[in-house]
C-alpha cells in the first residue's frame, strides 16, 4: 500500500468505516521503522514497566504497545489499552497470542471510563496530535494516574519535517501547508513541556527526542503523504502548478538515484502527578 497517502484528520475518526485495512498497515509500517522501535522501548522504562505494575496506554492503536508492556509487568501486573476505534481494538485483541495481563477497551481520551488513581502510570503515543482538546487528555491521564505516578506523552512536530530538495522554500510551503490541513495539531511536540508545565505536573523533563530517517520515497510517502501534499499545493495555488511537479518529479528521481533523504524529530515528554499535601 507504498502508494497511499496521509490521512486526513476526519478520515481517523471515521477508521471503523472507512479503509480500515490502511490506517492498520499505517501504523504498522510506522511501527516497523527501527528508530520507532527505539523510542518506543526507551517509552516503556521511562513509564516505568516493571513486574507489578498498572499501567494505561491510551490511544493504543492495534495494541503492539500494550502488549509489549504486558510482557514486561508481568503476571502480578496489569495493562489497559484504549482507543475510541472498534476496529482497531478489535485488532488489537486479535494480537494477544499469549496469556498477559492485558485488556483492550473503546473509550475516548477526553473522557477516560475509569476511576481517579487508578494506574501507576499514563502512556500517549502520537495521539495528541490528532484530539480536540490535547489538554484535556492529558488532564484525564492525570485524574487516573496514582499521586507520584509518570504520565509520559511522544508526539512529532511536523514543522520539523526535512527534505533533501533544491527548491528549500517551496517544500516549507507545501508541507506546512499539507501538515496543517492534515493533522490537528501539527507542532504539538514543541508544545509538550509548556503543557506539561501547565498541568501541574512534578519533575516535567523531555528525557528522550527521536529523528526517523526515511531513505526511501515510497515509504516516506505512505507515512507523510507528499504526492498527496503536491496535488493539494498545485489546488491550492495554480501558478506554481509546474514549479510543484518539479518539486514531486525530484523527489521521485532521488529516489531512483537512490538519495533520497527525509527526517522527522519527535520528542518524549515525562511528569509526575503531584503527591496530596501532608
Amino acid at each position: 500500500m507504498t502508494t497511499q497517502t496521509t490521512a486526513q484528520p476526519t478520515n481517523w475518526q471515521r477508521i471503523d468505516t472507512t479503509q480500515s485495512d490502511y490506517f492498520i498497515d499505517y501504523l504498522d509500517t510506522a511501527t516497523a521503522q527501527v528508530e520507532m522501535q527505539r523510542y518506543k522501548q526507551k517509552t516503556y522504562d521511562l513509564i516505568g514497566a516493571v513486574p507489578g505494575a498498572t499501567l494505561l496506554d491510551i490511544g493504543c492503536g492495534t495494541g503492539d504497545d500494550a502488549i509489549a508492556l504486558a510482557q514486561l509487568v508481568g503476571a502480578t501486573g496489569h495493562v489497559v489499552g484504549l482507543d475510541r476505534s472498534a476496529v482497531l481494538i478489535e485488532e488489537a485483541c486479535r494480537r494477544v497470542t499469549d496469556d498477559l495481563a492485558v485488556v483492550f477497551t473503546v473509550g475516548d481520551s477526553h473522557h477516560l471510563p475509569f476511576e481517579a488513581d487508578s494506574f501507576d502510570g499514563c502512556r500517549i503515543d502520537r495521539v495528541l496530535m490528532h484530539l480536540d482538546d490535547p489538554q484535556c487528555a492529558i488532564r484525564e491521564a492525570i485524574r487516573v494516574t496514582r499521586p507520584g505516578g509518570r504520565i509520559l506523552v511522544r508526539e512529532p512536530d511536523w514543522e520539523t519535517l526535512i527534505l533533501d530538495c533544491s527548491d528549500r522554500d517551496l517544500s516549507r510551503r507545501i508541507l506546512n501547508a499539507h501538515f496543517d490541513g492534515a493533522i490537528r495539531h501539527s507542532t504539538i511536540g514543541r508544545q509538550l513541556y509548556r503543557l506539561f508545565c501547565q498541568a501541574g505536573l512534578d519533575h516535567v523533563a523531555i528525557p528522550d527526542t527521536s529523528t526517523l530517517i526515511l531513505t526511501e520515497f515510497a515509504t516516506a510517502n505512505q507515512l507523510y503523504g507528499l504526492t498527496d501534499a503536491a496535488a493539494q499545493a498545485q489546488d491550492q495555488w495554480p501558478e506554481l502548478y509546474d514549479s510543484i511537479q518539479t518539486w514531486l518529479d525530484e523527489l521521485q528521481q532521488a529516489d531512483r538515484d537512490g538519495h533520497f533523504f527525509s527526517a522527522v524529530v519527535g520528542l518524549t515528554v515525562i511528569g509526575c502527578k503531584p503527591m496530596p499535601p501532608s
